[in-house]
């Protein structure tokens, strides 16, 4: 977990140093500085959500001192590996992006598709 927040704590702070240099360089331009600075939210909450969510998780592969034969077979979560909803969560959202662009008629309809499938996705997951 400590790897996790720091990863992400760094990819923040990387994404903050962007955002500050694009709006010097590009300043007449503030959506690119604006979406990095967004990235950058987004990592920072990720990241703090980690360490609020899970600081009681005692995860054996964050002790340095382990030996990795000890924690090769560590229950890490749920995968579903055979199934299609994946992939439909990924077009959906395609699509609802897309949507977006050019039609709110697809913005809509997708976003209803892309609902249904996260919804699906999580009952498929919790039955395993």
């Amino acid at each position: 977990m400590k790897t996790f927040v720091g990863l992400f704590a760094a990819s923040a702070l990387f994404g903050i140093a962007l955002a500050v240099a694009y709006w010097f360089v590009a300043h007449e331009e503030a959506t690119g500085a604006a979406l990095l600075g967004c990235m950058a939210a987004a990592l920072v909450f990720t990241a703090g959500y980690a360490v609020v969510a899970e600081r009681s998780a005692d995860l054996d592969g964050d002790d340095p001192n382990e030996p990795l034969e000890r924690v090769a077979g560590e229950e890490l979560g749920i995968f579903t590996t055979r199934s299609a909803w994946p992939i439909l969560v990924a077009s959906c959202s395609l699509l609802t992006l897309a949507g977006t662009l050019w039609s709110p008629a697809l913005a809509v309809a997708a976003g209803i598709a892309l609902i249904l499938c996260c919804w699906r996705l999580g009952a498929e997951s919790a039955r395993v």
